[in-house]
């Protein structure tokens, strides 16, 4: 079985890539899925996935999973430099300027800008709204 540096490097060659890391979580009978992913974009080719589950059998407040959702992708993100040695990548969070997270956007803003990570917010937080989102259902 290849790991998950062969299937990216197989996939990605000597093209220019990108990287998109999100994730998203959902709450259920007392247990809270996060689903964090990795993409591996390359233009004009298309892209490629990995993702992890962790379950937790805890209670959220809705402010203190979007910070969890935010530092799961920070994990990740330092893995994908570190370990798989990807350009830096950018982190989607599942924040937007309307609804209640909008009360959380400049404090997780803040942390992914601090450490060093450019970020996108909703709509166009595709990683952590469309495909991590898939997993947690």
């Amino acid at each position: 079985m290849a790991t998950a540096k062969e299937i990216i490097y197989n996939f990605k060659g000597q093209s220019p890539s990108k990287v998109y890391i999100g994730t998203d979580s959902d709450a259920r009978d007392g247990v809270v899925i996060f689903a964090t992913v990795l993409i591996v974009y390359k233009p004009g080719v298309g892209a490629t996935y990995l993702y992890t589950l962790k379950k937790e059998y805890k209670h959220y407040d809705m402010f203190s999973r979007i910070f969890q959702e935010t530092y799961l992708s920070l994990q990740m993100a330092s893995f994908a430099k570190q370990m798989l040695e990807l350009a830096s990548p950018e982190i989607h969070i599942d924040v937007g300027y309307d609804g209640l997270s909008k009360e959380v956007l400049p404090a997780v803003v803040g942390y992914v800008k601090g450490m060093g990570y450019s970020y996108k917010l909703k709509p166009w937080a595709f990683a952590a709204t469309k495909i991590a989102h898939r997993h947690t259902k």
